[in-house]
């Protein structure tokens, strides 16, 4: 997995928005504030304009800021990494979602691309607690597409953990997949079966011993 490296702005955050959301309490060795938001192209297909974030990450090692920050949530793993989505756009072409780690200390952040098998429209693609895995829904575009399906991988390796059966799918301008992390690697993923009339598939797990369970869910999840 390609990666590059890009400094970022380091020291005390002067102004705080008013009302910032912020994760984790003020005596938790490590929590972050959203400073502010600003409306730009969106990396969302079926949308022209999103929203991204600047936030402040604050440590017993420092403060950090960190810009184009999307939802979902970054997540702190243990008390020396931040990890989560940065939107990125090179050469005029369609803003990307990457990856973002921040190694609390060293004042930078590192970013990495997606599986390139990530549906487009997905956007519950959410980080383990643990951060050593990533949820998504993919999709298979061969000739003998089996659509849509739910997918763990491992974040350092790449490698493919677990895999849920294909044949997902919408026909639809929104994304009805849903997926969610319960600490620190067990798993949910609802793959919408609209195309087919067969509600949505969840594929279920813990995925540090590559366990997996697939059943069916009549109505939609409410996971966001």
């Amino acid at each position: 997995m390609q990666t590059r490296v890009v400094v970022i702005v380091t020291g005390a955050v002067a102004a705080v928005a008013s009302g910032a959301c912020q994760n984790g309490e003020d005596r938790a060795a490590t929590h972050i504030q959203v400073i502010d938001s600003s409306y730009t192209e969106s990396w969302e297909p079926m949308e022209d304009t999103g929203t991204v974030y600047r936030i402040a990450i604050y440590s017993r090692l420092g403060a950090d800021t960190v810009r184009n920050v999307i939802p979902p949530a970054p997540i702190v793993v243990g008390d020396t990494l931040v990890i989560g989505l940065v939107q990125v756009s090179e050469d005029s072409s369609t803003p990307q979602r990457q990856i973002f780690r921040l190694r609390l200390g060293q004042h930078r952040v590192e970013t990495s691309p997606l599986p390139d098998d990530v549906w487009p429209s997905y956007q519950d693609l959410l980080i383990s607690p643990d951060g050593r895995y990533l949820a998504y829904v993919g999709e298979d575009t061969t000739p003998a597409n089996p659509g849509t399906y739910g997918i763990i991988r491992d974040l350092r390796t790449g490698a493919i953990v677990v895999r849920g059966p294909g044949g997902g799918g919408c026909d639809c301008d929104e994304d009805y997949n849903h997926a969610r992390w319960f600490p620190p690697d067990s798993f949910e993923i609802a793959v919408a079966h609209n195309n087919s009339g067969g509600g949505w598939q969840r594929f279920s797990g813990k995925a540090s011993a590559s366990r997996v369970h697939v059943d069916t869910l009549t109505d939609e999840p409410d996971w966001h």
